[in-house]
């Protein structure tokens, strides 16, 4: 990891473990631990310092390995430590983004708390608004192209044909496709788009219903109207649960 000032640190510290929201010391006291500089990062982000967030997550973002083994019952693992929601903001560098995503692709476990493709969708988005439009687009594109090919969505752990086609790459990588059409004001193009991505989102049965719905409408702007209703749903978990258990 790259070092840090003891009393930059310390500052940062004193910010998490004071206010309204205080963090127990024992949490971020280890400057040499990398996870209590990711807890810090969460907290200064959370707090509205994103500067000093994102001064703390650069001296782990490229130095850091989680453990990619490390997957409890409970609680988050090593993967989820180092790219939970900090990766929400629209200020985080596309360098923490990708970090992310490559530990997203290298993880083979479910995840309790992230979307995999919300990750990615994070990162098309932030390209775009850098200015980099087409490369976004190239980048879903070929998302799509590759994840038909070969999926990297983790299996659940119990079979269910729910889950057979989720692939939240392709999902999140269509409905940037989708948003980009919208926005040059092709909007049918848009919903044959979104129609094509709600094949490969985990839906219940009201979202079976929704997702019916939107299909069947036949004003155009009415239907995408349905379709961005859909999007604001999460029907289903993306990554199915294992059945809880007491602890023995």
């Amino acid at each position: 990891m790259k070092d840090i000032d003891n009393q930059e640190w310390k500052t940062y510290v004193t910010k998490c473990t004071t206010g309204e929201w205080p963090v127990p010391p024992s949490f971020v006291s280890d400057k040499n631990n990398w996870m209590c500089r990711a807890i810090v990062g969460r907290v200064l982000y959370f707090t509205k310092d994103v500067e000093g967030a994102l001064r703390v997550l650069s001296t782990i973002v490229n130095d850091v390995e989680p453990d990619l083994e490390d997957h409890p019952d409970q609680g988050m693992c090593e993967a989820e430590h180092f790219i939970w929601k900090l990766t929400k903001n629209g200020d985080a560098s596309l360098q923490y983004l990708d970090r992310a995503f490559k530990i997203c692709r290298k993880f083979p476990y479910r995840f309790h708390t992230e979307a995999r493709g919300d990750i990615w969708y994070r990162r098309l988005n932030v390209l775009a608004e850098s200015g980099k439009s087409e490369q976004a687009v190239a980048d879903a594109e070929a998302m799509v192209k590759s994840e038909k090919q070969e999926s990297h969505t983790p299996k659940p752990i119990i079979p269910d044909p729910l889950y057979d086609a989720v692939n939240p790459y392709i999902f999140y990588s269509l409905r940037f496709l989708a948003e980009q059409k919208h926005k040059e004001g092709k909007t049918a193009e848009a919903c044959v788009l979104l129609a094509e991505a709600y094949d490969y989102f985990p839906l219940s049965a009201a979202g079976r219903r929704d997702v019916q719905k939107a299909k069947e409408t036949k004003d155009i702007e009415a239907q995408f109207k349905a379709w961005t209703f859909c999007t604001t749903m999460q029907y289903l978990p993306w990554e199915k649960q294992p059945i809880v258990k007491l602890r023995d």
